[in-house]
């Protein structure tokens, strides 16, 4: 009898930190994603406290919201979790780097956080039972063989460089959703907007 084909969860981790960042971080940055400018912002270094890896990346638009893109990368989980929140800045900038002095934490701390939608999971329309059964996720699926995990593999990465390219479509859903909360540049609330 065969032995099951098995990875480790390390194998595993570097198998999907990989994928990120080999396919997705390319793909935001030609639609002008950067790598957050904030003091306290992960960019793919191993964090101990998740046990695997995150990854913060924003864009300033025209009308000075600041698109927030947070990926975590968790060591014993097949996923890889991606959150989009914007906000509307108090003060104009030119370049998401004006924004390197600040910390930046209180992006993601409530209230904030109440409008972060996580992609491929909270921005669906209809029944969630249909879009859980039938629809991708950013998730290496079942696999019994080192060919099996390979085309698992391989889906994982065609689903995250499609979607990263087409990111827009993402930002559309996560308008149609919220309205971005009015911060100063330390992501303190000035004022939400109704």
């Amino acid at each position: 009898m065969k032995d099951k084909f098995k990875i480790s969860d390390k194998e595993l981790l570097i198998a999907i930190n990989t994928i990120f960042k080999d396919y997705g971080i390319p793909e935001l940055e030609r639609n002008g994603f950067a790598r957050s400018p904030f003091k306290t912002s992960w960019y793919g270094e191993y964090d101990s406290n998740i046990r695997g890896y995150s990854y913060e990346l924003c864009k300033l638009t025209d009308q000075n919201h600041l698109l927030d893109i947070t990926v975590d990368i968790v060591r014993e989980s097949k996923y890889i979790k991606m959150y989009l929140n914007i906000f509307e800045l108090n003060e104009k900038l030119t370049s998401v780097t004006e924004l390197k002095d600040y910390d930046g934490i209180n992006f993601h701390l409530p209230p904030n956080d109440s409008t972060t939608m996580q992609l491929r999971s909270d921005d669906y329309k209809g029944p969630p039972l249909f879009y859980m059964l039938f629809l991708p996720e950013y998730k290496i699926g079942r696999y019994k063989t080192q060919s099996g995990f390979e085309k698992q593999i391989n889906k994982l990465r065609d689903l995250v460089k499609k979607d990263m390219a087409n990111i827009d479509s993402f930002v559309k859903r996560w308008y149609e959703i919220h309205k971005p909360n009015v911060t100063d540049l330390e992501g303190n609330i000035v004022s939400k907007i109704q």
